[in-house]
């Protein structure tokens, strides 16, 4: 996290885990949280499939997040990709 953060700091080293948990001192634990990923259903895969029928249509405004994949950060990218697409822009 130092990195990523830019965080400064003397000798400290930040990390953030997913796993493993078990294998870390707690007393070095400043803060846990409980996270869950989105859950897809039918009706929120055949929202997905809408939008071309929604996107860079009405007063020309494109949506992206990760929400139009799976719900990871790689599909938010993947989206504002295609949001990007018709002004020509690539990567």
């Amino acid at each position: 996290m130092n990195h990523l953060q830019r965080l400064h700091t003397a000798s400290e080293q930040f990390c953030v885990t997913l796993n493993r948990s078990e294998a870390i001192d707690p007393a070095k634990v400043l803060r846990r949280l409980d996270y869950s990923h989105p859950v897809y259903t039918a009706r929120g895969m055949a929202a997905q499939a809408q939008h071309g029928a929604i996107s860079g249509l009405e007063q020309r405004t494109h949506y992206a997040g990760a929400y139009w994949g799976w719900g990871f950060h790689e599909d938010g990218v993947l989206s504002a990709l295609r949001a990007c697409a018709p002004f020509g822009v690539t990567l």
